[in-house]
């Protein structure tokens, strides 16, 4: 019998996010039943509206501040299963303090709020990070695993304090959260279990509430729109390569953790392959040749091989195994991305 079946009411933190969103769709779109929370009647009202035509029905709850003790009380009550995406994804905080909060908090209190108000769900399936697995301090390339941990980011926000790298803050962020989520379960020994879900840089269609590039993904914002939007040059190539997800196998892989047995108490990289920005403009100029000021990249024989080999691999052979993912390659990714971007932001061949 799965962990928890198609049919049941799973509830989905944070919805309205660029993978939040996605995860709310592949649950419908498999049958489950979902309820969202929002910050704001305008984006659950979108998400009405965009989930219109799921098969399984969606519905949404105001919670304004995750932080706040209590704010999923409500939420949790009549659901078989929680999906817990909610969380900031920024590299710009001022201070650790203003990721840790958020971050670990909404993450305890959503797991306090399951305890107290429906002890009897099947599973929570958290949103981590391969911020949470990967050494950002040691040299590429490197093999990681489920089995691995970020040992350094946190060490370095507590020296560094507002000082940090706003990497470390994010990562350390992550770090304490998922360490705060499995000592739950140590401690307190719910008759619910957990999983968590670790995407490295995810990529992919554009479908929640994003009117600007200013509100875009920090993956799709960093990685993918300057080269779309011409504001990389030769100069930044080939580009430090790193390790790709789509966001589509992303929330897929929530939904296979939420209904395989064999997924209870694991942790899951959601990796395809390594890549570079050098592989990203190459496909540019292959699939959008109307896009102006794209760098040409090398597309020499064995250009893609040497680029990507200096970088890590994040080894995601436990979700292929276990949840049955077959990832997506970066051709797809960046092809499907981009024609987000021109749809969305109105880049049209002239």
């Amino acid at each position: 019998m799965p962990a928890v079946p198609p049919g049941s009411l799973i509830l989905v933190t944070g919805a309205s996010g660029f993978i939040a969103s996605h995860v709310a769709k592949t649950f419908l779109d498999e049958g489950y039943n979902v309820r969202g929370t929002v910050r704001s009647p305008s984006k659950g009202e979108y998400l009405v509206n965009l989930f219109k035509d799921t098969k399984g029905k969606f519905e949404y709850v105001i919670v304004e501040d995750i932080s706040k003790e209590g704010a999923f009380d409500e939420a949790v009550k009549g659901v078989d299963g929680v999906a817990h995406t909610a969380s900031p994804v920024t590299f710009a905080a001022e201070r650790p303090e203003d990721l840790f909060e958020p971050s670990v908090k909404g993450t305890v209190n959503v797991l306090n709020s399951i305890k107290e108000n429906n002890p009897n769900i099947g599973r929570i399936v958290y949103t981590s990070s391969s911020g949470t697995v990967n050494d950002p301090e040691m040299p590429c390339p490197v093999s990681y695993d489920e089995t691995s941990w970020n040992i350094i980011s946190e060490g370095v926000c507590e020296r560094l304090g507002a000082k940090a790298d706003g990497g470390h803050k994010y990562r350390a962020s992550k770090v304490l959260a998922e360490k705060a989520f499995w000592k739950f379960f140590e401690d307190e020994r719910p008759s619910f279990d957990g999983v968590t879900i670790h995407p490295v840089m995810t990529y992919g269609p554009i479908i929640h509430q994003c009117d600007s590039p200013k509100s875009l993904n920090d993956s799709i914002a960093r990685r993918i729109w300057p080269f779309v939007s011409g504001q990389r040059t030769e100069k930044d190539l080939p580009e430090p390569g790193s390790s790709f997800v789509d966001v589509r196998d992303v929330a897929l892989a929530h939904v296979r953790s939420m209904s395989t047995p064999e997924a209870s108490g694991q942790r899951f990289l959601a990796s395809s392959e390594r890549y570079s920005g050098n592989d990203v403009c190459v496909i540019l100029n292959k699939e959008f040749p109307y896009l102006e000021n794209v760098p040409k990249g090398d597309d020499s024989p064995g250009a893609r091989e040497r680029i990507n080999a200096v970088a890590n691999f994040m080894d995601s052979a436990k979700s292929q195994r276990v949840l049955g993912i077959q990832y997506r390659p970066i051709e797809d990714v960046v092809r499907d991305t981009t024609e987000s971007l021109v749809t969305r932001f109105g880049l049209k061949a002239n």
